[in-house]
């Protein structure tokens, strides 16, 4: 997947963003879109090519083909790093560990234009491990298993805080590792794990505590939690919490190397209530009970309770050598439902490969499927009202990873 720090396309993506950056919006063709070529879609797609990756806008993701031949803005300088992406609406997001800038992006008349880049180097590591909108304008953020945020006002393009989260409590040679932030009224809730320096263990707890806010002072450990671990996403770029109904629910990410590398944990789901500063001691989902012990990662919230995940199946046969963990065909889509804590639905694929690249609109699920024995790279719906599967529009022109999907509206 091109959205894996370790894959070979990330590495690609390095070698490239290396090179001398350019800002501007360039067109996998040398010629300018037409005045009728140029869009304002629903959805875009950013395909990865053996020349670049490209992002392209669709208007029907259940009919053609869409490819990336002759068209796209060409997105391999300027989105170097997927999993530094953030999206809301039209407007795309990015911290660059390459060049040391956070950018903002806006997808509109078909191509990709740069609005503002800024300077940035706040925080110990660029990689980035979550994120949270605390408003409509401000996006706070964190590097990968530590303590360290950063928030940045998006319309003024400025960052406005920084720094490290109040380490009061915190026990003597240990470091905290933040995997997920939540804001609640006037605090925001954090989940994170305890890693301890001198052993160099990370302990196989989830640990959940409080700050202010706006001040990000005062910081108290709320509870700790031994059934799953971590808290939250490790990498930036996996869907890992939602709100419904008065709570919201957390997946834990245990899965090796994409996750906290805790295979012995299953995957689950706790919740918070709207409002409350520790997770309810009398709810926990093992999803991994349900499916063998495998376990499982985000792809996106359909509503109503309900959210698709991909399950790893199997891994001690299937995994091989380490690029497995991306490309070997052994992946599931399930459907699973926090209110009867059920597995209710495992979509009628065989074994895929990796993919995070979903969609939802008007209850409809939309995924981008990478088959290895398909002629192609199909985008899926799933209707979860009427529990239907239809194959719509195929992507040609991707190589082995496969596109990601975006709904700008």
């Amino acid at each position: 997947m091109i959205n894996l720090q370790h894959t070979k396309k990330s590495v690609w993506a390095v070698a490239m963003a290396l090179a001398t950056l350019s800002f501007s919006a360039t067109s996998c063709s040398d010629d300018a879109p037409a005045p009728e070529d140029i869009v304002d879609p629903e959805f875009a797609v950013i395909v990865g090519t053996d020349n670049g990756r490209y992002m392209l806008p669709i208007e029907d993701l259940m009919s053609g083909v869409i490819s990336p031949v002759g068209k796209g803005t060409n997105v391999s300088d300027i989105l170097t790093w997927e999993e530094n992406l953030v999206q809301k609406g039209r407007d795309i997001y990015h911290v660059d560990p390459n060049s040391n800038k956070f950018g903002k992006y806006r997808f509109e008349d078909g191509v990709l234009k740069t609005i503002r880049e800024i300077p940035f180097s706040q925080l110990p590591s660029l990689y980035l491990g979550w994120h949270a909108w605390l408003s409509d304008t401000e996006l706070m953020f964190g590097a990968r298993s530590n303590n360290y945020y950063a928030v940045v006002d998006v319309e003024k393009m400025e960052v406005t805080k920084s720094g490290e989260f109040d380490k009061t409590g915190l026990p003597e040679k240990h470091a905290r590792r933040v995997f997920s932030v939540i804001p609640q009224g006037n605090k925001l809730f954090i989940g994170y794990g305890l890693y301890n320096e001198e052993t160099q263990v990370h302990y196989d707890k989830s640990y959940t505590g409080t700050v202010d806010y706006p001040s990000l002072s005062n910081f108290q450990q709320t509870g700790e939690d031994a059934r799953s671990a971590p808290l939250g996403t490790v990498r930036n770029s996996y869907f890992s919490n939602f709100k419904d109904n008065g709570y919201t629910y957390i997946l834990t990410i245990p899965m090796p190397v994409l996750g906290g590398g805790k295979a012995a944990l299953p995957t689950g789901v706790y919740r918070v209530k709207d409002g409350d500063d520790k997770i309810d001691p009398n709810y926990f989902f093992n999803i991994s009970a349900q499916r063998g012990g495998d376990n499982q990662l985000g792809v996106s919230y359909i509503g109503n309770g309900k959210a698709m995940l991909i399950s790893a199946h199997d891994t001690q046969t299937n995994i091989k050598e380490f690029n497995d963990w991306w490309y070997a065909a052994m992946w599931e889509y399930l459907i699973i439902d926090v209110n009867t804590q059920q597995v209710v639905k495992k979509l009628d694929f065989p074994l895929v490969g990796n993919s995070r690249s979903g969609v939802v609109h008007n209850g409809k699920a939309y995924i981008a499927v990478n088959d290895p024995n398909a002629d192609g790279v199909y985008v899926w719906e799933y209707d979860s009202a009427t529990d239907k599967l239809t194959r719509g529009a195929r992507i040609d022109g991707a190589d082995g990873d496969t596109p990601m999907l975006y709904r700008l509206k």
